[in-house]
């Protein structure tokens, strides 16, 4: 990548994706030698977590000294609330990063995670990457550019009946047989082709955006497990709104949402999800 002019800003979508690759190639490194501690029951964290999201940090903030940055593991740290109280998403201009989305199949051995990079204004999202090192997937978008994958433009695909789409599913670490997620599960699953859970929302963002999916929703999530991918998804072409009152854009505070590759998709699953 060539180094800016003295007098040009770097940009941001560049170095976006600089940092996100670099974080998996620090993922990739770590494999098979990292130790393993418990945030909650259910939700681990490793080393390899902390040392993506230092580089991703050290990365844009050099960049970009005045851009404040939210990232998973610093929650609770320098003022930060951790995920589902007020504040957690930060506000102004700043990154939003998830180091390794999808931590428990990383640990496994399953592969099906990645790292999600995102710059945001207040809830406007500017730029966004997601890396996935195993396939060396990448992902990008810029606010009214487009979707990309390596590169390539990507759109989501013109499915409309509800029966030939492949819907995603987003559990919580802890799920009990009676919680709303289930029995939106139970809800959709009848009337969709079939449904995966991948335990990466970023991933589940991407493949949408490319039309390996076609149906995602999560109830409970964190900003930096969606902001990447809600960019990506909507550039490609998806129809993305708050999970509540049909927000758009939907609030980084509280990202519930509901996706999906197109309105006839998103106007027949809706009704099948509680309020």
């Amino acid at each position: 990548m060539n180094a800016p002019a003295a007098n040009q800003s770097p940009d941001p979508l560049a170095v976006c994706e600089q940092a996100a690759r670099a974080g998996g190639a620090l993922l990739l490194d770590w494999m098979g030698r990292f130790r393993i501690h418990q945030k909650g029951p259910r939700d681990l964290v490793t080393e390899a977590d902390f040392a993506s999201q230092r580089e991703i940090r050290r990365i844009v903030l050099e960049a970009f000294p005045d851009h404040g940055f939210v990232g998973e593991e610093a929650e609770g740290t320098a003022g930060q609330p951790p995920a589902g109280e007020p504040g957690h998403a930060g506000s102004g201009l700043r990154w939003i990063v998830d180091p390794l989305d999808g931590t428990t199949n990383y640990v496994h051995g399953f592969p099906a995670w990645c790292v999600s990079v995102a710059l945001a204004r207040d809830d406007e999202l500017l730029v966004a990457t997601i890396h996935d090192p195993l396939r060396n997937e990448c992902f990008t978008a810029r606010q009214g550019g487009g979707g990309f994958l390596n590169g390539e433009p990507i759109h989501v695909p013109a499915v409309t009946d509800l029966s030939e789409s492949i819907a995603a599913v987003s559990f919580p670490p802890r799920v009990e047989a009676d919680t709303p997620a289930v029995a939106d599960f139970l809800a959709v699953l009848p009337h969709v082709h079939s449904v995966r859970r991948t335990g990466s929302t970023a991933l589940n963002l991407a493949w949408l955006a490319c039309g390996r999916l076609h149906v995602f929703w999560a109830r409970r999530i964190a900003c930096w497990d969606a902001a990447a991918g809600f960019l990506i998804a909507q550039e490609a072409g998806a129809t993305l709104r708050g999970f509540q009152s049909d927000q758009e854009p939907v609030p980084l505070e509280d990202p519930a949402f509901l996706v999906t590759s197109t309105p006839e998709l998103f106007d027949a699953v809706k009704p099948l999800l509680r309020r």
